[in-house]
């Protein structure tokens, strides 16, 4: 289920930025366990899934929206142009490489590319742990909240 407001990364607490750690870790191994059980088809760019692929399709699925948000939340945009579509006679277009997961196949995208911007958000958490523990411990990040919730 996805939060209605999530917060910027500088901007949550050690807790919450520890719960983000962890999906997005679950979330990496997801599509690694996924691309590392399904094989391309190079013809039309379609992925061929063997059972441990789907289940990880459906696991993925269920979080990749909350993960897709923590992932901008980072300010990392995960857009890359495709390929493919010039090699065909169409114009190139830009993709968004988390939510078109299951499309790299399709534009030519190794699954690597899409795995660098969860790994780039990672970074960007770990980065952030000693930074979100002293906002968590400080009393006038919790004045700031309780203002901003009033208004």
């Amino acid at each position: 289920m996805i939060k209605k407001s999530l917060k910027h990364y500088r901007n949550i607490t050690f807790g919450e930025n520890s719960t983000r750690l962890k999906l997005l870790r679950e979330f990496l191994e997801l599509v690694a366990a996924y691309f590392e059980n399904s094989t391309l088809n190079m013809m039309n760019g379609i992925y061929t899934e063997n059972p441990e692929a789907r289940d990880a399709r459906s696991a993925i699925n269920l979080i990749i929206k909350e993960v897709y948000e923590i992932i901008r939340l980072a300010d990392i945009k995960t857009s890359a142009s495709s390929t493919s579509s010039l090699a065909h006679g169409r114009k190139g277009q830009n993709i968004d490489l988390i939510m078109n997961i299951f499309n790299l196949g399709r534009n030519e995208i190794p699954p690597e590319a899409a795995m660098e911007y969860i790994e780039e958000a990672i970074d960007v958490y770990k980065s952030n742990r000693l930074p979100s523990f002293i906002r968590t411990i400080n009393p006038i990040f919790w004045i700031r909240v309780l203002f901003n919730h009033i208004i």
